[in-house]
């Protein structure tokens, strides 16, 4: 699910070396939106994920270059809303969202941040709660199945993506087997600018009657991060969730 891996994206840039692309195959590629049916079928079907409405992750953020470990709260919410808080220790708190109109970054580096221009227009389709986990059709220029990959030794379909409503392309790798999905290759915005980064999931399990990966393994640089889900709720998500940080509001222009 894309909203996995946005959280990661935007704590920090990914980039992994275990996706290698193999020779081009001698059959014709499925078409994208044959993939991303299987993928939606492999999860529990549209009908099951239409019936989840929000929801709450527990997880945790390893970094073992640095033996750092970090506890977080990820919450996503129908149609657009999603907030996320990590601690880390000696640091401090790290907390973004998107409140469906307001996108706010807090880190105790930085500081404060409200989002605006492209990091803002990314929050914001980053935060399409159905479009997420369907990979709707509606929401890319383009969807297309571009080559075959293989990924930990498991052969992947490549679909590429341009979304609409940024601009950005992303690539999604799927399984050619079960269908679901893999890892994928995607462009976040930062104080910094730009980041490439590509992310490898796993571990999936049932919550309700939906499939979701449990763990994450990114690298940016030298840096690798490890995302690993606890526990999923869901559904019953408050409102106050996505409540607007009390430091962020003073930074918000009428």
């Amino acid at each position: 699910m894309q909203s996995f891996s946005r959280v990661v994206a935007a704590v920090a840039a990914l980039s992994v070396s275990v996706v290698a692309p193999n020779a081009a195959r001698a059959q014709a590629l499925p078409p994208a939106a044959t993939i991303i049916a299987k993928y939606v079928n492999a999860i529990g079907g549209k009908a099951e994920i239409m019936k989840v409405t929000s929801y709450k992750q527990s997880a945790t953020m390893d970094i073992p270059a640095v033996g750092l470990s970090a506890t977080m709260e990820i919450y996503a919410a129908a149609p657009n809303k999603m907030s996320s808080k990590m601690s880390l220790p000696g640091m401090g708190e790290v907390e973004q969202g998107f409140n469906g109109t307001v996108g706010w970054q807090v880190n105790p580096m930085q500081g404060p941040r409200v989002l605006a221009d492209k990091e803002l227009a990314i929050a914001k389709d980053g935060s399409d709660f159905y479009a997420n986990m369907l990979y709707s059709a509606d929401r890319y220029s383009t969807m297309e199945t571009v080559g075959d990959t293989t990924i930990n030794g498991e052969k992947a379909y490549k679909v590429k993506l341009v979304s609409k409503a940024t601009g950005n392309e992303s690539a999604s790798f799927f399984s050619q087997t079960s269908g679901l999905l893999m890892g994928g290759v995607t462009t976040t915005e930062s104080p910094m600018g730009s980041v490439t980064s590509t992310q490898i999931v796993s571990d999936y399990k049932k919550f309700g009657g939906v499939m979701m990966p449990t763990k994450m393994v990114t690298t940016v640089g030298p840096q690798q991060l490890v995302l690993t889900i606890k526990d999923v709720t869901l559904n019953g998500v408050p409102d106050s969730a996505f409540d607007i940080p009390a430091q962020i509001k003073p930074l918000i222009k009428p």
